[in-house]
């Protein structure tokens, strides 16, 4: 428990740290005020989608002591790679220029300045950079639709411009290039732009406030840029596809590999045929954990009924009638016999959880046992698994082969929750596909032996025993063309249906086997009571697998439990390319 304490604080504590990192880059604002951002573009088809080389020099004003600024630019702009590249950063003013790159909620994010000094003050920065695939492509234009600074600052800006150089090649379009101004959506026009020849300007008429932005449209003919074709598209994503695939195909070799040997069934006899008693004298708990490799809560209702049947306990029906709707039922459960010297393990485990002085005559209400045998459930699913391992039927047991991957697993997902926002796209498919492959290895890797696999048939025989009724019996069991009974038909007897009831419900036939025996029941069996006005085959199947088998099910239930997580985080946006900043 202590580790797992130190666990959860080592993650608590390193979520508030990632979080402290990957806060928007204008979480600092309100604190100096950008007196002129100008940017300065040149547009030329050097790389065929687009390519434009960014000046931006940013004059502003701190009114408190800051390290620098930050500057995002979006890492795609129309769902295509804006390849950011050649960045540099200088200052006329003696601000430090140092800089960092880091990935954050789809954006580059420059972090400049000198950790170790502060600057106030009025200061410029120059920022260079190239970036690729900047044009939209249309059936009747190509076209440039760009933000300046950006819509995310939480700074006003006194003055935003723009100048875009065109190359000699490149012709205008008919529409005119326009210019918008305001927060993200805004139609508002407060702005200028103008053409001269192959140089187009653009600026504010009066300033921005903060998260809000100039934005540039222009228009060209087709022609001079080349629109992305399938190849483009493979060049450009292959590379992230292999890296997204990477991780998974080697945890998808080991796991695969490790399930060819250790994770199939030996060979069997490979024909069913008919059986009408249990294999190896196992319990209908051991049957079920054998049949699906889990000890189900179904299975624990079968083993009670089994209990009840060999007059260990007594199951009680009580009902309340009510005026509308159904009646209500409760079940309780009294102990009829202590003598545990002809029990398993695991009989004597939920006796003993059931009834804690294990005293003659005593009786347990399941409505007050609600979620209160959880662990006595779990005890007795690590028990059956075990001991059925240990007998020989498993290769290894299927609760401890499971558990070690699903730990992964679930320390993954635990360790996303608190990181996931603060991965690239890549690597965070990558993981996730990566622990979907572990999770569903880890669903088959439990593996029978070859007495397991052998046992298993027979059971599937003594299954088709059970399900095969009266009108199909001579055909299916008995004539020419009939499977192999491995022996005489029994009698059908209110033994043989008590004996065998618990197998044909953990093997979901026990509509089947009741339906054989419709008119047995004229009074309850002596391990079944209650105030019953009637009775009979149908009515003790139907409160069986229904009412208490959910009462059952609540008792060895885990307590519910709420919470809630979730991956979060936003970006910068905006109509074009563009990004934001802040201070810092």
């Amino acid at each position: 428990m202590k580790a797992i304490k130190q666990f959860a604080s080592s993650l608590v504590l390193l979520s508030l740290l990632l979080l402290s990192h990957t806060m928007p880059a204008h979480a600092a604002g309100y604190d100096f005020t950008v007196n002129d951002f100008n940017a300065d573009y040149t547009l030329s088809n050097t790389q065929k989608h687009g390519e434009m080389k960014v000046v931006e020099v940013i004059d502003l004003t701190y009114l408190y002591e800051h390290h620098g600024i930050l500057r995002a630019i979006p890492n795609s702009y129309k769902k295509h790679t804006l390849n950011i590249h050649d960045v540099t950063v200088t200052s006329t003013s003696g601000a430090p220029t140092q800089f960092t790159a880091s990935k954050q909620n789809g954006n580059t994010v420059f972090k400049i300045g000198d950790p170790a000094r502060t600057i106030t003050g009025r200061q410029n920065y120059k920022i260079s950079y190239t970036v690729d695939n900047v044009i939209g492509f249309y059936p009747d234009h190509d076209e440039l639709y760009w933000d300046i600074n950006g819509d995310q600052w939480n700074e006003d800006f006194t003055h935003v411009s723009a100048t875009i150089h065109l190359p000699a090649g490149l012709k205008h379009s008919g529409n005119q290039p326009l210019c918008y101004s305001g927060g993200y959506g805004s139609t508002s026009q407060d702005c200028t732009v103008t053409t001269n020849g192959q140089t187009i300007a653009a600026e504010t008429k009066n300033g921005l406030a903060s998260d809000q932005t100039l934005s540039i449209v222009a228009g060209f003919q087709k022609g001079y840029f080349a629109p992305f074709t399938f190849a483009d598209w493979v060049q450009q994503y292959a590379p992230k596809i292999i890296a997204t695939l990477i991780l998974p195909a080697v945890a998808f070799i080991i796991c695969f590999q490790r399930w060819r040997s250790f994770g199939r069934d030996e060979r069997g006899r490979g024909v069913i045929i008919a059986y009408y008693d249990v294999p190896n004298g196992l319990k209908p708990i051991e049957v079920g954990t054998l049949l699906d490799f889990k000890t189900d809560n179904k299975d624990i209702s079968a083993t009670i009924i089994d209990l009840a049947v060999r007059h260990y306990i007594k199951i009680i029906e009580t009902r309340k009638d009510k005026l509308i709707g159904k009646d209500d039922l409760s079940y309780s459960l009294e102990l009829v016999n202590n003598d545990m010297a002809g029990l398993s393990a695991v009989e004597s485990q939920l006796l003993s959880s059931l009834f804690g002085q294990l005293t003659v005559g005593e009786q347990i209400n399941l409505k007050t046992k609600a979620n209160a045998l959880y662990t006595a459930a779990q005890v007795a699913r690590s028990a059956t698994t075990s001991g059925l391992t240990t007998a020989g039927y498993f290769k290894r047991d299927p609760s401890k082969v499971n558990s070690k991957l699903l730990t992964v697993v679930i320390i993954g997902l635990m360790v996303l929750t608190f990181i996931g926002s603060a991965l690239g796209p890549v690597p965070l498919i990558s993981i996730i596909l990566t622990l979907g492959i572990m999770f569903g290895f880890s669903r088959i890797m439990p593996a029978r032996t070859k007495l397991g696999v052998e046992t298993l048939e027979h059971i599937k025989g003594l299954k088709l025993f059970l399900q095969v009724t009266e009108a199909e019996r001579f055909k299916k069991l008995q004539g020419p063309n009939a499977a192999y009974a491995a022996s005489p038909e029994p009698v059908k007897t209110v033994d043989l249906f008590e004996k065998l009831l618990p197998y044909a419900m953990v093997l979901g036939v026990e509509k089947e086997w009741a339906g054989q025996f419709a008119n047995l029941y004229s009074q309850p069996p002596s391990w079944y009571g209650g105030n019953l006005s009637t009775f009979s085959t149908l009515y003790l199947l139907n409160n069986l697998n229904s009412g208490f088998a959910g009462a059952v099910n609540t008792a060895f239930s885990a307590p519910r439990s709420s919470g809630s997580s979730g991956f979060s985080g936003g970006g910068f946006s905006g109509g074009g390319g563009g990004g934001g900043g802040g201070g810092w």
